[in-house]
């Protein structure tokens, strides 16, 4: 907080009623080094003399006021006789506030308190912008990446469906074909809007349960048995009890099995451990995988709804699986978190907070 005031006895009490308040106090005996103060430090609350050298009070506000900071300054002025037009001209020119001379230290202190809750309530509204700013800018990014992906199939079913329809002499074979190509595609769209669906639906309320790991593996296991068959994976699975959903932990570990047995190494059959443990915060779940590993530069990347690294070898996909993951650490009040060395694996690990 800044005091000022070119009378030295209350510019004195007004710093005793700021420090007992708890506050750190700056202090200044015209409106010219109050300026330069408040340029410098920034302060949440001024408390300034209205009649005094340099700027005055009035003029100091305006300033403060034209400066137009993100963070909002709560201004108390200090009137000599507490006029009419004095308080009129004050709140004019920006004060929040007013206390009169001589200066009360209680009453002022009472002031304080209510500044401090202002500059508390305009901090939380600048946190609240900030976040819905970045969640806009992730929202259009999402988009754009969404009307890609789509366009592409959907462009693909058009042109196959026009070339059936301009062969004046149709080809059984010919358009069979086109057609096979055309559902392929209508299949990805649905694929991918299912997905979307589902990437949508995850969050809100949550349904907390006592849950077992070795269960909750073993029944993703079994959903999806064919494919780790194929691949030759070993699911390694240590038993944990905890409190979580149970149907989003299930979409969780099935996007994480899902994505261990996709990219493992060539030749290299696919070993996959999940582990629970206490965190000081909740639970963590980890998954560790032997497969390709995420450079460091991609693990913040990969999180992103749609984002795909591309990779030679890399299987297509809708970019979802560990943005959803993301999203349902998120849920239960926690986070994801990527460490891994390319080539040699990756570990997921779920941060569960405990309920509230």
């Amino acid at each position: 907080m800044l005091v000022v005031d070119d009378d030295p006895g209350s510019l004195l009490v007004a710093q005793a009623a700021v420090e007992q308040s708890g506050h750190e106090c700056l202090s200044a005996a015209d409106g010219d080094i109050a300026w330069d103060l408040y340029q410098t430090w920034r302060p949440h609350v001024v408390v300034t003399d209205l009649q005094m050298p340099g700027k005055d009070g009035l003029s100091l506000c305006r300033a403060i006021r034209a400066a137009g900071e993100d963070a909002y300054t709560y201004v108390v002025l200090v009137t000599s006789h507490g006029s009419r037009e004095d308080v009129l001209a004050g709140m004019e020119a920006g004060a929040d506030d007013y206390v009169t001379k001589p200066l009360d230290p209680f009453l002022l202190q009472t002031r304080l308190l209510a500044a401090h809750r202002v500059t508390a309530l305009h901090a939380d509204l600048a946190d609240a912008l900030c976040a819905a700013t970045a969640s806009n800018e992730r929202l259009a990014a999402f988009t754009g990446r969404v009307s890609h992906d789509l366009r592409t199939p959907l462009t693909t079913i058009l042109g196959y469906v026009e070339l059936a329809s301009m062969d004046s002499d149709p080809n059984p074979t010919e358009t069979s074909d086109y057609l096979e190509i055309a559902g392929s595609s209508a299949r990805r769209m649905l694929s991918m809007v299912e997905e979307l669906l589902a990437f949508a639906s995850i969050g809100g309320s949550l349904e907390r349960k006592q849950l077992s790991l070795a269960q909750l593996v073993e029944e993703v296991t079994a959903d999806l048995s064919l494919g780790l068959s194929q691949a030759g994976a070993v699911i390694e699975c240590e038993d944990f009890v905890f409190d979580a959903d149970q149907a989003q932990m299930r979409t969780a570990l099935q996007n994480l099995i899902q994505n261990a047995v996709a990219y493992a190494r060539p030749a290299v059959c696919p070993v996959i451990r999940v582990q629970g443990k206490r965190s000081i915060t909740g639970v963590v779940v980890h998954v560790v995988d032997n497969g390709k590993g995420i450079s460091a530069g991609d693990r913040s990347r990969v999180v992103e709804p749609l984002v795909r690294l591309h990779r030679e070898g890399d299987p297509p996909g809708s970019g979802l699986g560990l943005a959803t993951c993301a999203r349902i650490a998120a849920a239960h009040a926690g986070r994801l978190e990527i460490s891994s060395n390319q080539g040699e694996g990756t570990t997921v690990s779920l941060f569960l907070g405990g309920p509230d």
